[in-house]
């Protein structure tokens, strides 16, 4: 039996916001990708660092540090420099967005996004 390609795939998600948490789940996980969850940047550093995923969603607003700290501290990190992230935020405008690119973010998901929206930017950052 042939395994697909997603299940093998392993996604970072980092937010404080539990309900966040299970959506992004529940959403990637319904397209067999593999879910690691984080709550806090220390938490999504160490995680990214562990597990080496495939992608990762970083919340920018967070407890311990923010997502643009981790991204920063991701990409001085040989080992993750690679890891596409997408930031995560309520906060909409150009400021935000500019800023994440800046810092080697690849793109920006503004919440509250729909599912379809997510998976479809998730495909793209996976180059599927």
């Amino acid at each position: 039996m042939e395994t697909t390609i997603t299940e093998k795939i392993k996604i970072l998600i980092a937010d404080d916001e539990p309900d966040i948490l299970v959506i992004m789940e529940l959403i990637l996980k319904s397209q067999g990708y593999e879910i690691i969850k984080g709550t806090n940047g220390i938490e999504a550093l160490e995680l990214a660092s562990e597990h080496l995923p495939d992608l990762i969603l970083l919340d920018i607003m967070m407890p311990e540090m923010d997502g643009w700290e981790v991204l920063r501290l991701l990409k001085t990190d040989p080992r993750t420099a690679e890891i596409p992230v997408a930031m995560v935020s309520a906060r909409d405008g150009s400021r935000p967005k500019i800023t994440s690119m800046q810092e080697g973010a690849l793109d920006y998901v503004t919440k509250p996004f729909d599912s379809l929206e997510l998976l479809n930017k998730v495909k793209e950052l996976l180059g599927k």
